[in-house]
């Protein structure tokens, strides 16, 4: 019954903006902050392991973006390393439980005017009986999460008029140009009470924002590199993944049925009895598993960050780094090569 609430839920938001004929708006997912204590052991303590988190904060935007992907109410749906300058809207995301039994975010989205659409926490337990036909989407226990998110921001999509999604969409166009060459474009918007508005808009045929915009096709190259890698890595990762928050919610309910007991039995087992040796044995085993999880989702982790190289005017760049640093740099790359070719302007 919820599944198929939120199939006809999408489907009718699709069907009102068709009818509606607004334009559609590219949506930007950076990946997730983590979160993640600096000391171990309160690392320890909240039980959040670092190789479990690392790929979580780039798996979790991963299953956000399919789900945005398969309402059909978005333009592309891209997921970066960064916070993207020129985003029509822009989704950020912080993890703050994941224990596989429930999952937590406080999540941020914000159009180019930086208007606000959500500012939310959403909290979700697991539900394993789901089941879609769409095998990446139909088999996560926290689809009715990623669903309230994308029903969320539907919602306020529909409030917004073809006038303000226009604006929308050329402020992200400008403010990506003013990242570039604040001195030639800073003075075509403007801010008022902590909003972007447009101040004014350059020629179509403008020699400058056509340069900005091919400069931005460049980037978009680079963010599709980005994005098959993380693509290939959310599909390796899922199984193991997968595995992974269904044996912590095993050991979870083994450690509270274990309370459970030894408070119906006055916390008199003697040792050595066949429920002592078994919970030994389950210790022993769970901490065998957790072993392997860790080591699989390290191994996948370390796999995801590739050099990646870039063809720029028949000149072939390198990045190295993590993901984000390669995006940092090829940012850098495009912003003096817009400014060598602009220099006698």
């Amino acid at each position: 019954m919820r599944t198929l609430l939120f199939l006809t839920l999408v489907s009718v938001s699709s069907l009102l903006m068709a009818q509606a004929e607004k334009p559609f708006l590219d949506v930007s997912i950076e990946i997730f902050d983590m979160n993640l204590p600096q000391d171990v052991l309160r690392q320890e303590q909240a039980q959040i392991y670092p190789a479990v988190r690392q790929a979580e904060a780039r798996y979790l935007p991963s299953f956000l973006k399919l789900t945005l992907q398969e309402s059909g109410a978005w333009g592309a749906v891209r997921l970066l390393p960064d916070v993207d300058i020129g985003a029509e809207l822009q989704i950020s995301a912080s993890i703050l439980n994941s224990d596989g039994a429930t999952l937590e975010l406080e999540l941020l989205a914000m159009d180019a005017t930086d208007r606000v659409w959500l500012s939310k926490r959403y909290q979700n337990v697991a539900v394993d009986s789901v089941s879609l036909n769409q095998p990446l989407l139909g088999t996560d226990p926290f689809l009715y999460l990623y669903a309230e998110i994308s029903n969320d921001l539907l919602a306020t999509y529909r409030t917004l008029t073809t006038e303000q999604i226009q604006e929308i969409k050329e402020v992200a166009t400008l403010r990506y140009a003013a990242s570039l060459a604040p001195e030639a474009f800073g003075d075509f918007l403007v801010q008022e009470e902590g909003l972007y508005r447009l101040n004014r808009l350059p020629a179509d045929n403008d020699p400058l924002l056509l340069r900005v915009k091919e400069i931005r096709e460049h980037e978009y190259v680079f963010i599709d590199v980005v994005d098959e890698q993380f693509q290939d890595f959310f599909v390796s990762i899922k199984p193991i993944y997968d595995m992974w928050r269904k044996y912590r919610r095993d050991q979870m309910a083994s450690e509270a049925d274990k309370i459970r007991r030894e408070t119906q039995q006055g916390n008199d087992m003697r040792r050595g009895s066949y429920i002592s040796l078994k919970e030994s044995y389950n210790n022993f085993r769970w901490a065998r598993m957790q072993d392997q999880y860790l080591d699989e989702l390290n191994e996948g982790f370390t796999n995801e960050v590739l050099p990646t190289d870039i063809t720029l005017e028949d000149s072939i760049y390198q990045l190295s780094g993590t993901l984000e640093e390669q995006y940092r740099e090829w940012r850098d790359i495009l912003r003096e090569f817009y400014l060598l070719e602009n220099a006698g302007q």
